[in-house]
């Protein structure tokens, strides 16, 4: 019998080896122990979140969403150094990550190492010019160095596409206290109260920026609304 005669009938397999089969097995539960994962994050259970990122990356250490909600567990038990590993691998696997690019921003942001989260912030804008919160956290590291002149466009950035978020106004009122332009930002701290009259701290600030400008009495008018609010 030739070659063609047993094609014909069937005696060759061309099936998937063992190997394979054992690989997609693996892949299949290194998916479940991530699906797991997920659902226990989602209940807070992040301990527990954690034990199945890691039984899911031992089987498949190229899933990048699982190095991403595995630094998302330990960042929200305030384990900012180990979370920082995880997204670093998981942007190494995937460099559009941008969850992974923000969150370790954040965390760079909470360990005071403002100039390598500007870098994570830097990569979000780079992929998604649009999102407001890079561009609000943006501003809070160059805050926090001390940029103010550069913070500010970032917060008017924040508030052009999220004309709602009250931190960015709040944070963009500070920044131009500090640059000693206390007119400016008194109007911002106006608009603050404006729309959230009980915004923590607001009224304290704007009597602060009042009395550095000699507004005594306006600006004791405010420490009184403050501590009424207390």
């Amino acid at each position: 019998m030739d070659i063609l005669q047993y094609l014909d009938m069937g005696l060759f397999s061309f099936g998937k080896s063992k190997i394979d089969k054992r690989k997609e097995n693996w892949i299949i539960e290194a998916k479940n122990w991530y699906d797991q994962g997920n659902s226990l994050a989602k209940l807070g259970k992040d301990q527990e979140a954690i034990a199945c990122y890691d039984k899911s990356l031992s089987l498949d250490s190229k899933n990048w969403g699982a190095w991403t909600n595995k630094g998302n567990s330990l960042a929200k038990l305030g384990k900012d150094e180990e979370s920082i590993i995880c997204y670093s691998q998981a942007i190494r696997l995937n460099p559009e990550d941008l969850r992974a690019w923000s969150n370790k921003g954040f965390a760079l942001n909470k360990l005071e190492r403002y100039e390598e989260s500007i870098i994570c912030y830097n990569q979000v804008i780079r992929f998604n010019s649009d999102d407001p919160n890079a561009w609000f956290n943006r501003g809070n590291a160059l805050a926090n160095l001390k940029k103010f002149e550069e913070a500010i466009p970032c917060y008017d950035k924040s508030l052009s596409l999220d004309s709602e978020d009250l931190r960015a106004l709040f944070n963009k009122a500070n920044s131009l206290a500090n640059l000693k332009k206390f007119e400016e930002s008194i109007e911002c701290f106006d608009k603050v109260i404006k729309k959230n009259p009980g915004y923590p701290s607001a009224l304290r600030y704007k009597g602060v920026a009042l009395k550095k400008l000699g507004r005594d009495e306006e600006a004791e008018n405010c420490f009184k609304k403050d501590k009424e609010l207390e």
